[in-house]
């Protein structure tokens, strides 16, 4: 273990740091760095479809805007934690102590704000997914609904950042073993601390994850066999209306209102008198026609709506793989002054980079416009907002 310089001239001991060389702070200081400029240009990229494309403006796409915003304060904030790193003691510190405490407070914020807006999704997507009326898609769909879940996403994390500001658990500075602007594991009230931010960020969040996701699964599998069957059902005209016939035992359905769709498995609407049949076709044609279209159609949603689902979840997927291994460790181990703690923490930083290519390479609302823009072919990004039309049309 090679010593570090003490952090007051008269001082009698010296600070013995985690690191056996300059190289392993170097190599920590390399990947900090390569994880800034990706999830920089990334995260900068998704929220800019947004802007330039009506298409990925849908309620649940809400938060992954939230976080993308959170990603992008957070890796906004790394060269920070790189000249920290990079840094011999405290005496020769790259950065101002303020500065170093900032990055301390933006990363405990951010990346707890990171973790609830990818639980948020979860949850919003299992409970959109098992939405039984259009009446209750409006009510989840409400903004003011929406503003409360994505303010509840900052507030909580606010709160746990504020602590050692205006409390004694713990202090953001510069640890002299790990090199890192952070809270200070050694200062009084650290381990506290410590407990409220695991306890706060990782339990609730995975257990509304799991449930989320096993709800989508058991709901798009039902789905997916309701789907295959109706086309191979017999259908009958009757009265403009094409009806699937009664299964045994199932009672009719009631009238429903108008504000509600009708049950995607026993109506087809067709031809009627006030929707004249073409001249050359009979009502049978165009119940024929119906019968092609309206599967396909339903199957044509149904592989977007789980296209989307299987790219939140790899989200998800690689939140586990990437964040997890932090906070077990933190929250079984007593001391976290070991040296691979930075490079855990190193990698559960690097989840705000891995996020905007998963919706580059998967999400079907966000890869085809991403990828004009990194193309720069603005003219061919599909759905236009008003602001990239007039651009265009100010450029001739």
């Amino acid at each position: 273990m090679a010593s570090v310089r003490p952090a007051s001239a008269d001082n009698v001991s010296s600070v013995l740091s985690v690191y056996d060389s300059y190289a392993e702070k170097q190599l920590l200081a390399a990947l900090y760095s390569l994880i800034s400029i990706a999830g920089v240009l990334g995260n900068s990229s998704v929220l800019l479809a947004v802007v330039l494309s009506r298409k990925p403006r849908t309620t649940t796409n809400v938060f992954v805007v939230n976080l993308a915003v959170a990603d992008l304060f957070t890796c906004l904030s790394l060269p920070i934690m790189v000249l920290a790193v990079l840094s011999e003691n405290r005496e020769r510190l790259l950065v101002s102590h303020s500065l170093c405490a900032l990055q301390g407070f933006t990363a405990i914020v951010c990346i707890g704000c990171s973790l609830n807006n990818i639980a948020s999704i979860a949850v919003y997507r299992a409970l959109i997914t098992r939405r039984k009326s259009r009446g209750d898609r409006v009510w989840l769909c409400n903004h003011y609904r929406l503003a409360a879940m994505v303010a509840l996403t900052w507030l909580i994390p606010l709160v746990v950042g504020l602590l050692p500001i205006v409390s004694e658990f713990g202090s953001y500075e510069y640890d002299d073993k790990l090199s890192t602007c952070s809270f200070n594991p050694t200062a009084q009230g650290s381990g506290t601390f410590s407990k409220i931010t695991v306890s706060l960020y990782y339990p609730l969040q995975v257990l509304c994850i799991l449930t989320s996701y096993a709800s989508i699964f058991f709901k798009v599998r039902r789905q997916g066999r309701r789907v295959n069957v109706i086309p191979n059902q017999p259908l009958a005209v009757v009265g403009g209306v094409m009806r699937l016939p009664a299964r045994p035992g199932t009672p009719r359905q009631p009238h429903l209102p108008a504000d509600e769709p009708p049950p995607a498995n026993n109506h087809l609407s067709v031809s009627t008198a006030n929707n004249p049949v073409p001249r050359g076709s009979s009502p049978s044609s165009s119940a024929s026609h119906a019968t092609r279209e309206q599967p396909a159609n339903r199957r044509h949603l149904s592989r977007r709506s789980v296209g989307i689902t299987r790219s939140l979840f790899l989200v998800v997927l690689v939140f586990f793989v990437l964040v997890a291994p932090y906070f077990v460790t933190v929250s079984v181990i007593s001391d976290i002054s070991k040296k691979f703690i930075p490079f855990l923490g190193m990698i559960c930083v690097s989840n705000s980079c891995m996020n905007p290519m998963i919706y580059a390479s998967r999400h079907p609302d966000f890869k085809t416009v991403i990828r004009c823009i990194v193309l720069c072919r603005l003219s061919k990004i599909p759905m236009k907002s008003s602001l990239l039309r007039r651009v265009l049309s100010s450029r001739g």
